[in-house]
């Protein structure tokens, strides 16, 4: 089985809005918020999330780099073989976040990472040349099941150390 960690704001992890964009790096086994949907995809994949790493957007960008160490040693206790930040969707605070952080688990832990937003999200003009980042749509957009399937594909694919295709075929924005 591929063990997926995601790493979800407040919001996506059903924590509360605005009034919790403070709190600092939490975990939990298992899904939550919109993970819950992607399990499915994601099981008849071979995969499954192992856990979810919750962070506010805030606290997160008020203090990266303890916020970015504080959340990796939460992503290692699960040993993953992919991460996924995300879906974002167009939350722009939590694109950033999710862009900050690919980069880390990338850099520092050595494992495969990629986003999932909108394009409107800041973080995607900020991130697309350096991570994949998976399209989605905005908040409450037509079309987030099939993103929810193209996140579970290159979850796996990525875990596997497959060939990434081209953005078309993988659904990801291009990097050029």
């Amino acid at each position: 089985m591929i063990k997926v960690v995601q790493f979800l704001n407040q919001v996506q992890a059903g924590f509360g809005g605005d009034e919790k964009m403070n709190i600092p790096p939490t975990s939990q086994r298992g899904g939550a918020g919109l993970g819950m949907l992607l399990k499915s995809s994601l099981m008849r994949k071979g995969g499954d999330i192992v856990g979810t790493v919750i962070c506010g957007d805030n606290y997160f960008l008020e203090n990266k780099e303890k916020a970015i160490g504080e959340i990796l040693e939460h992503i290692k206790k699960y040993k993953p073989d992919v991460v996924l930040c995300g879906p974002a969707l167009n939350y722009k605070r939590y694109g950033e976040c999710c862009g900050y952080l690919v980069e880390a688990v990338n850099e520092r832990l050595n494992i495969p990472a990629f986003a999932a937003m909108a394009a409107d999200s800041t973080g995607t003009e900020m991130f697309r040349k350096k991570i994949y980042i998976i399209k989605t749509p905005g908040r409450g957009g037509v079309g987030l099941n099939d993103s929810l399937k193209n996140i579970a594909s290159f979850s796996v694919k990525l875990a596997k150390g497959e060939p990434v295709g081209s953005a078309e075929q993988e659904g990801y924005f291009p990097r050029e």
